[in-house]
C-alpha cells in the first residue's frame, strides 16, 4: 500500500499499528465523521478552524467578486449537455477540499449538486439517484470524498500514471493532477461530460506541475476491446458500483489497465451500495484482490483498495 505524505492524517490504506495497553486513555474530540475538526480529511460535520473559515470567506469573495455580484468564476459558460441534466450551460465553480485545497470544476448550473454526504439525508440522496441514475454530470459525495483523500495524501498518485474510471465531471482526476500525478487519463462513455472535464483541467492548469499531463477519452467499459493497451500505476473511481450489471465490467476494466507490479486501484463507494462483495468475487477471478476499509472522515463511505494477487 502506498504511503501517505500528509502530516495531519494517517494513511488509510496502511494497516493500523497496535497500541500499548498501558497508554493512558484520552478523551476523543473527533466529530461524527471520525476525524478532528482541524484534520484535512474532516468532512465538514465538525466545527472548522479559524484558518478554514478565513480561507472559505476568501474563496467566496473570489467567486462572487468584491461587490457581491457575479465574479469571474460565476459567469455561465455555454456547454452542451445531453446527459441526465437538462441544463444548457455550465459554471466554473471552486470545489472546496479542505485546508485551503480546492479544484476548479465546470458543472451544469441547473443539475442537482449533491456534494457533502453529511449535509443531505440518505433518503434524499437515494431520491437523487433514482432520478439521476448513472448521471455523470452531478458531483456525487463519493467523488468529493475521494478527491479530498487524494489531495491530502498526494503520495498515492504523485509521479504516477493515473486513470480515472467512470469519471463523469472529472473531479477526482483533476484532484489527482493537482496532487502531482505525472499523467492523468480521465475516462467516461459520455463525451459531453468529458468536454467539461477537459475544460476543468485547463482551468486548473496553473496548479499543475510541469510534468503533469491530463487527457480525456470516451471509452465504454462494456466494450473493452476498443480500449488502448496502456497500463497505469493507479486506477481511481468513485461510485461506479451502482449497478449490478456494471460490476463485472468494472472489474475487467481494472484488470485490463492496471500495471502488472506495484499498482493499485482506489475506489470510494457509498456504504448503502450492495455490490461490493460481487465486485470482490469478480476481481478475484481476474487475479485481483479487494480490501475494504472505513473511509477516513466520511462515515457513510467505504474505501476499496484493489491490487494484483
Amino acid at each position: 500500500a502506498a504511503r501517505c505524505c500528509s502530516t495531519s492524517a494517517a494513511n488509510p490504506l496502511s494497516p493500523a499499528r497496535p497500541r500499548a495497553s498501558t497508554r493512558r486513555r484520552r478523551v476523543s474530540h473527533a466529530p461524527p465523521g471520525g476525524w478532528r475538526a482541524d484534520s484535512p480529511l474532516d468532512d465538514g460535520s465538525g466545527a472548522s478552524t479559524r484558518k478554514n473559515k478565513t480561507k472559505t470567506r476568501e474563496r467566496k469573495k473570489q467567486e462572487t467578486g468584491p461587490g457581491g455580484g457575479d465574479g469571474e468564476l460565476a459567469v455561465p459558460i455555454p456547454v452542451g449537455i445531453s446527459g441526465k441534466g437538462s441544463g444548457a450551460s455550465a459554471t466554473l465553480k471552486q470545489v472546496d477540499l479542505g485546508q485551503g485545497k480546492s479544484v476548479l470544476l465546470f458543472a451544469p448550473s441547473d443539475v442537482a449538486d449533491v456534494e457533502g454526504d453529511d449535509s443531505i439525508s440518505p433518503e434524499t440522496l437515494e431520491s437523487f439517484r433514482a432520478e439521476l441514475y448513472g448521471a455523470g454530470d452531478v458531483i456525487w459525495p463519493a467523488s468529493l470524498a475521494l478527491a479530498r483523500l487524494i489531495v491530502h495524501c498526494p503520495s498515492l498518485v504523485s509521479g504516477k500514471r493515473v486513470l480515472e474510471l467512470g469519471a463523469g465531471l472529472g473531479l477526482v482526476g483533476n484532484a489527482a493532477a493537482i496532487a502531482g500525478a505525472s499523467e492523468v487519463m480521465i475516462v467516461d462513455n459520455d463525451a459531453d461530460v468529458l468536454e467539461l472535464a477537459a475544460k476543468s483541467a485547463a482551468a486548473n492548469d496553473g496548479e499543475l506541475g510541469k510534468a503533469t499531463t491530463v487527457t480525456t477519452a470516451v471509452l465504454d467499459w462494456t466494450v473493452l476491446q476498443t480500449w488502448p493497451s496502456a497500463e497505469y500505476d493507479v486506477v481511481i473511481a468513485a461510485d461506479v458500483l451502482y449497478d449490478a450489471d456494471a460490476v463485472p465490467c468494472v472489474a475487467q476494466a481494472v484488470a485490463r489497465v492496471l500495471k502488472a507490479e506495484g499498482a493499485m486501484a482506489i475506489f470510494s463507494d457509498p456504504e448503502q451500495r450492495t455490490h461490493r462483495a460481487e465486485f470482490a468475487a469478480s476481481a478475484a477471478e481476474l487475479g485481483l484482490e479487494m480490501v475494504e476499509t472505513d473511509f477516513p472522515g466520511h462515515a457513510g463511505m467505504r474505501l476499496l483498495q484493489i491490487t494484483r494477487l
